[in-house]
């Protein structure tokens, strides 16, 4: 079992994957993997998994950011192979020597929900390290309807981690654990490109997906959160 696997959607963007295999490899200090997931219409695939280096990757028929993270998060749970889960995006780097390993000593005492600092948003874990038993129990990463399909696709997932945290008392933010998001709105961050493109189009939707989700979904989901934490005490 590893301590924890890093999930990354990616498209388009094999020089992000290069950087992102780099880093991983100067920092990591746990028993951390990384599981690509690619677009199998992506004109940079065959980059793309020459860029994984190794790692584990899957191909399938073009998901979004949440529905990509799911799938991944789904194998893993089934298979037990992780202590914890991470959604780190492709555009994000980490910095903190041992910063897997800092975060999966965050998590609190009957799992929760840890997030480094990445220079954008301190309010809420646009990266985070989720325990295993926590997702399994929801049986997501990223909220789902009734028929198992994503009810947002990019946008306010961070929000629901932070809600679901925050209301569990399982959210903890590593202000000294530097994973940088260099999203195009950042300095320094990276260039637009197609995939930031298509992302935002999805604002509106996702926006009014998650508002959804608070009135209707939120609750159990804190509920399920809270019964997993208590049953680990």
């Amino acid at each position: 079992m590893a301590d924890l696997w890093v999930l990354v959607p990616s498209r388009g963007r094999p020089q992000n994957i290069e950087r992102l295999v780099r880093e991983c490899a100067l920092t990591c200090t746990a028993d951390t993997r990384i599981h690509f997931g690619f677009d199998d219409d992506d004109d940079q695939r065959e980059a793309n998994i020459k860029a994984a280096g190794g790692h584990r990757y899957t191909v399938a028929p073009r998901m979004g950011l949440a529905a990509w993270t799911n799938e991944l998060a789904d194998r893993h749970i089934k298979r037990g192979d992780a202590r914890a889960l991470a959604s780190i995006g492709d555009d994000m780097v980490p910095i903190t020597h041992g910063w897997d390993t800092q975060l999966l000593a965050a998590l609190p005492a009957g799992g929760g929900f840890a997030y480094p600092n990445d220079k954008r948003r301190d309010d809420i874990p646009e990266a985070v390290v989720i325990s295993a038993s926590i997702v399994a129990a929801l049986g997501w990463m990223c909220p789902v309807d009734d028929d198992g399909k994503p009810l947002m696709e990019h946008w306010r997932i961070d929000d629901v981690w932070a809600d679901l945290g925050r209301a569990t008392g399982s959210l903890v933010y590593c202000r000294d654990v530097l994973v940088i998001h260099k999203h195009p709105n950042v300095p320094g961050g990276d260039p637009p490109d197609q995939t930031y493109t298509d992302a935002s189009l999805r604002w509106a939707a996702d926006d009014n997906a998650y508002r959804r989700w608070r009135l209707h979904g939120m609750a159990d989901a804190i509920e399920t959160v809270s019964w997993v934490r208590k049953g680990a005490a």
